[in-house]
């Protein structure tokens, strides 16, 4: 199951980033392949359905359901490897614009 491989190998390349995130993946008797990035407070998915041969992405809201559905669906690994890798990174850079300390006016005043 080459696939599987692909997503084990992927979740380890994203667990040496030092952004200090974790994955979890689940293979489903259907051949479906499921992986869930945790980053911070964040959680991302990256699934594959071969029932229709696609790959979906998407960051999981706080109050989303179970199946809530993906904003971004792909016929190939690379193209949702490269969007979920696009997802990361906006949400680290969020992060760390997030723990910036506030801007300080010419009075020394925080805005």
């Amino acid at each position: 199951m080459r696939l599987a491989e692909n997503f084990a190998r992927f979740a380890d390349e994203l667990s040496q980033s030092p952004s200090g995130l974790f994955t979890e993946i689940s293979v489903f008797p259907s051949g479906a392949l499921s992986m869930r990035v945790h980053l911070g407070s964040r959680l991302f998915d990256f699934d594959y359905f071969p029932s229709r041969s696609l790959f979906c992405v998407d960051e999981l809201e706080p109050d989303a359901a179970f199946d809530s559905g993906y904003r971004y669906g792909f016929q190939d690994f690379d193209s949702a490897k490269a969007k979920l890798l696009c997802l990361l990174e906006e949400a680290q850079a969020a992060a760390t614009e997030d723990r910036k300390p506030p801007l300080a006016d010419a009075k020394g005043t925080a805005r």
